[in-house]
């Protein structure tokens, strides 16, 4: 009798444990924390518009160590930005020589609006951490997982870049819908997609919305940055 009891509750350690690993969810959130316990990785982030065009930051180059700094190059209206960051501290070249992410923040327009955009942006484990908290029946679909987004991450999704000028109501979304899909190879995040559509009104402007985010992760371990030595006195 002894002999079968412990024999079941094996079993039942086992079924719990097989079911945990294979919860979607759980998977999600395992591949993310793999990747963000490496030493570094990089990454490639394509936008598309509804109409094939390219987002309007461009393709975005990423690279990022453990608890250290983070490289983003952009190209928002086609002009080249290089930037390196560390926590709320940063420095960005584009045009003119390095400027820290402080100096740039409180200047008026484009330049405010990309700072205030790569200080809220996350790296992939980062984000796919937290949006395995805001899909909807996340399920396994065609080697990937994929479900819909809650509404308030779309959202938040929809508003990316979207300025609120003085004096107007906060921006407001309508008909807002999203989707998110992960690719996982041998327990480890390789490649995630967001799509997200809807109304967005701000101010007197109202545009429709259809975007496709695109990332694809790569070097992982491999990864080197340098940061130059002027940047890296603008981040002190």
């Amino acid at each position: 009798m002894k002999q079968l009891l412990i024999a079941g509750l094996a079993g039942l350690v086992a079924g719990a444990t097989f079911a945990a690993e294979t919860n979607p969810k759980d998977k999600l959130t395992t591949a993310a924390k793999q990747l963000g316990d490496k030493a570094n990785h990089s990454w490639t982030m394509n936008t598309k518009e509804g109409d094939g065009g390219p987002g309007r930051l461009g393709t975005i180059e990423a690279k990022t160590e453990k608890g250290g700094v983070t490289f983003v190059s952009l190209t928002p209206g086609g002009l080249p930005v290089e930037v390196y960051m560390k926590g709320e501290k940063g420095a960005a070249r584009a045009l003119e020589g390095w400027q820290s992410l402080d100096e740039i923040a409180q200047t008026s327009g484009t330049a405010a609006a990309i700072v205030k955009f790569l200080r809220s942006y996350k790296n992939p484990a980062a984000q796919c951490t937290e949006l395995a908290g805001k899909v909807k029946d996340l399920k396994e679909s065609d080697g990937a997982l994929a479900g819909d987004l809650k509404d308030e991450a779309v959202q938040e999704l929809l508003l990316v870049g979207t300025r609120r000028r003085e004096g107007q109501d906060p921006p407001k979304t309508t008909d807002a819908k999203g989707s998110a899909k992960f690719w996982i190879k041998d327990g480890a995040l390789t490649k995630y997609e967001i799509n997200v559509q809807g109304k967005v009104t701000a101010g007197e402007r109202e545009f429709d919305v259809n975007r496709t985010m695109t990332t694809e992760v790569k070097d992982v371990g491999s990864t080197k940055i340098e940061v130059p030595a002027e940047a890296k006195a603008k981040m002190e």
